[in-house]
């Protein structure tokens, strides 16, 4: 869809320099040379673009991390190379969206750090889920705080949320889990 991704590029540009707030159905039409009408047959609300900006967002890096590290290490890159318009959407009614974001990020890389554990596939696919998630609303909740609520933020800043995690705990508990569907 041209004109949903043309809408959705806009946003995030004007969101760089404006809070979403500000931003009106029309200014975000005239930016892109299409009609208001053309917008909301596309979309409900700003929100509901936003959210397709969100569907549209990579965080480079991420597919190749091989650990929650590296992980983290490639989300605060992201965040750093789209602070802006990151900020801007953490302070406003879409910062659900932005933590769904990133709770996918580390819920599909958890997923993929389990079936790189669990080569056998002895875990049951629920079970690889439940782990991917308790993983994922953790890493991704507390990323977002981080990010929320520390106006100096770096990324020993953002590694030291999670220092009372020791590296191997994921891999352990993940062997412990395989090791009691014996």
């Amino acid at each position: 869809m041209k004109t949903g991704h043309a809408l959705a590029v806009t946003l995030k540009e004007m969101m760089s320099s404006q809070p979403i707030d500000t931003i009106s159905v029309l200014e975000l039409s005239k930016k892109c040379g299409i009609s208001r009408k053309t917008f909301y047959y596309h979309y409900h609300d700003i929100y509901d673009l936003l959210t397709q900006v969100f569907l549209e967002e990579k965080v480079p890096g991420a597919i190749n991390a091989n650990s929650y590290r590296e992980l983290i290490e490639c989300v605060f890159k992201y965040y750093q190379n789209n602070e802006a318009f990151i900020n801007a959407t953490i302070n406003s009614a879409g910062k659900e969206l932005f933590f769904e974001f990133i709770y996918n990020i580390f819920y599909t890389s958890g997923l993929r750090f389990i079936n790189r554990i669990d080569e056998e596939k002895k875990l049951l696919i629920g079970t690889r889920k439940s782990i991917a998630r308790f993983y994922a609303y953790g890493y991704g909740h507390s990323t977002v705080y981080y990010l929320s609520n520390y106006r100096h933020k770096t990324l020993e800043g953002l590694l030291a949320s999670f220092s009372f995690i020791e590296a191997k705990n994921f891999e352990n508990n993940v062997k412990k889990a395989i090791k009691s569907t014996n």
